[in-house]
């Protein structure tokens, strides 16, 4: 019996430890790569005194990682439990994403919000977040034949556009392929200059962004030539349709 009630005790160990092996990947904190790309989020789960105190934070974004664009937090009011509180930030995530339109002209992959910071703690594996920002891409530019062509997919750079001098980024088409890569120069916190380069060297552009918040999601507009000064447009952070529909107008 002795003998038994070991090997009870053990089996519920052992479930509990792999459940929360399997619920916890780690303690998120102020630094990390996604408090970083989004600094209101962090302001409001860091350091803002009404939401920092919440008894349940929660934070979604799209996964994969390359789809984290656009994020949802979510903070304990009144009684709600941690479930009631991560199911908040989900739908306002799913809400978001769905607000924007498709986003298959983008990306090769299934782009769904997620669960990933729940009380401090990581309920995805660390590993898999974003260590990079990432966004939707469309470039608009005039052929040799003054026709109006289109480049979509994603980008990706390493620092922070506005809160560094200078800000390299490269742009892979839906299949996951680089095609450009560029620099993004700040002369305020809103714009500077930038200047991009495609199809090794085949295509290239240069001129001046700047970026705008909301309406209806933070992006960043950059227009400028091209080597043959044909006017060229490159949008980071609306999805391909959203994005024509926009500024697809040259």
């Amino acid at each position: 019996m002795v003998r038994i009630a070991a090997l009870v005790t053990l089996a519920v160990l052992t479930l509990g430890s792999n459940a929360w092996a399997q619920s916890s990947y780690g303690k998120a904190e102020r630094r990390d790569p996604l408090f970083l790309r989004f600094a209101e989020m962090a302001n409001r789960y860091w350091v803002n005194t009404e939401t920092n105190s919440a008894s349940h934070k929660v934070v979604a974004i799209p996964m994969p990682k390359q789809c984290a664009f656009l994020y949802a937090d979510a903070y304990t009011r009144g009684q709600q439990s941690e479930s009631e509180v991560q199911q908040i930030a989900l739908s306002n995530c799913n809400r978001r994403l769905q607000e924007l339109g498709p986003l298959g002209e983008n990306y090769g992959v299934d782009c769904r919000c997620q669960v990933v910071i729940s009380d401090e703690t990581y309920v995805v594996p660390k590993s898999s977040m974003p260590d990079d920002a990432y966004g939707p891409a469309s470039i608009f530019y005039r052929d040799d034949r003054g026709n109006v062509a289109r480049l979509n997919g994603l980008v990706r750079y390493g620092a922070l556009i506005g809160r560094d001098r200078s800000v390299t980024f490269t742009v892979d088409n839906p299949r996951g392929e680089q095609v450009c890569n560029g620099t993004m120069t700040n002369e305020t916190p809103g714009s500077g200059q930038f200047s991009l380069s495609c199809f090794g060297g085949k295509f290239a552009g240069r001129g001046t962004y700047e970026s705008k918040t909301g309406a209806p999601n933070d992006h960043i507009i950059a227009r400028g030539q091209t080597g043959r000064g044909q006017p060229v447009t490159m949008v980071i952070g609306l999805p391909a349709q959203l994005a024509a529909n926009t500024y697809g107008s040259l």
